[in-house]
């Protein structure tokens, strides 16, 4: 019989799943490009990934009661009938086994029958002990007693996400404490056009000059039209370049019972790329930017409330202005942001309250959890931009983000051992990457602020 608390579970979280995607689905289709999430819409999704997260929890140890009730179940008839019987067992991919063994009385009439239990998972990755990765070494070099280990403990554990033969214990990855790096931000919403395998330049053509003084209203009759060659082109030729890295590990470091280390570290090199590809684009787009919409030589006298907003605007109007087509982003660093939120007005009102439902005096919308918006255009902060006290001058930009265009080629990850000896293992990054800004002097502004 179907437990009927366990399904109910279940329909829940499929709710919260298919309610996260209906807003995503919402956001991909709106205009031609699809849009980023509102202040509202992350917090909402956020809501729900929070749910559905509580209730994929609940789903598991409900799942696992209703596997122990059933092996149970066939551990008793086991007693009974005196026959040895085996769980749901490595065939279906549980956690758990169950075995019962009959136990002779005497050598030479009945016996009596009993069961135990024991974990499918035999133990040789704990915390205390075991190399996983090392085992996984030496297996390719020959050791029958490592490839032993990891084939009984592969059987023990689900191979869903890893694949067979790859299944890291499970407490390395929940564990484990990487270094505190932002991913990406502000280029994670511009466009994205992958290389493949393909690093060649690009050549993308641009025109520079229009037919604007060619056509004109007749003046008289029988005036001809003016004949002017005045339509020209050029080209903008885009160079990816690699992003490369190679970390010497130690062979001790594999045999050692730090587990995981290789892929600890291919990890801690695809953060770095990653904040070296917001870096990259935020770059291209203060260089596009080119000179200040607006200056503020000082953040504490002139860079008030007012100011910040207005000086926003401009940017924006001027993109607008520009490119024919308004803005859709605001960069800034994280630290800028949350001045931003600290703004008041006179009778102590937040001007950047965590909703813009009701409040009166509102230039934007924000909250120390989740970005917003200022003036209506969507909040990115970002690391991209400065580190906490930035370096002045300082930028803050504003964009059309479908402008901007990020390319990237197929990450190859690469790995030598014994390149100079058995004692160091190399393991490296190579990918592929640029930047080009569309109508670029269009196409994105800044705001500057000179000093502190």
């Amino acid at each position: 019989m179907q437990n009927k608390h366990l399904a109910a579970l279940i329909a829940r979280y499929n709710a919260e799943r298919d309610a996260v995607t209906e807003i995503q689905t919402r956001a991909a289709a709106d205009g031609e490009s699809g849009r980023d999430l509102t202040a509202d819409e992350a917090s909402t999704v956020e809501n729900h990934v929070r749910a559905a997260t509580a209730l994929a929890g609940q789903i598991e140890a409900v799942h696992a009661q209703e596997l122990r009730n059933q092996q149970g179940a066939a551990a008793a008839a086991a007693v009974q009938s005196g026959e040895q019987v085996r769980g749901t067992g490595a065939d279906e991919g549980t956690s758990t086994e169950t075995r019962g063994e009959s136990v002779a009385g005497d050598q030479g009439g009945a016996g009596t029958s009993s069961t135990t239990t024991r974990p499918r998972d035999p133990g040789h990755y704990t915390k205390a002990s075991g190399s996983f990765f090392g085992d996984l070494v030496r297996s390719r070099e020959g050791d029958e007693d490592a490839r032993k280990r990891l084939d009984e403990h592969n059987r023990a554990l689900s191979t869903t996400v890893s694949g067979a033969g790859i299944t890291p214990p499970k407490w390395l990855t929940d564990e484990y404490e990487s270094l505190a790096r932002q991913g990406r931000m502000v280029s994670a919403a511009v466009r994205q056009v992958p290389l493949g395998d393909d690093p060649r330049p690009m050549t993308l053509p641009r025109q520079t000059t229009g037919t604007d003084t060619v056509l004109a209203e007749q003046a008289t009759e029988n005036t001809h039209p003016s004949e002017v060659n005045a339509f020209a082109t050029t080209v903008d030729t885009v160079i990816p370049k690699p992003i490369s890295g190679i970390q010497v590990v130690s062979r001790q470091m594999l045999d050692s019972s730090q587990p995981a280390v290789d892929a600890l570290i291919y990890g801690d090199m695809l953060a770095v790329y990653n904040r070296q590809i917001e870096d990259k684009v935020t770059a291209a787009m203060v260089a596009a930017a080119g000179t200040p919409v607006n200056t503020q030589p000082s953040l504490d006298a002139n860079f008030a409330a007012t100011v910040a907003a207005d000086a926003i605007i401009d940017a924006a109007f001027a993109v607008w202005n520009a490119r024919k087509l308004p803005a859709t982003i605001v960069a800034m660093r994280v630290s800028r942001w949350g001045k931003f939120n600290k703004y008041r007005d006179t009778a102590g009102r937040k001007l950047y309250p965590t909703s813009d439902a009701g409040p009166q005096n509102v230039d934007g919308v924000g909250s120390v959890v989740a970005a917003g918006n200022v003036e209506g255009l969507p909040v990115i902060p970002t690391d991209g931009l400065g580190l906490g006290g930035a370096t002045y001058p300082e930028s803050i930009l504003v964009a059309r983000a479908s402008d901007i265009i990020l390319f990237e080629g197929n990450m190859l990850r690469f790995r030598y051992e014994e390149v100079a000896g058995p004692e160091s293992v190399k393991l490296g990054v190579w990918a592929y990457s640029a930047v080009t800004v569309r109508q670029a002097a269009n196409s994105v502004r800044r705001v500057t602020l000179t000093g502190a």
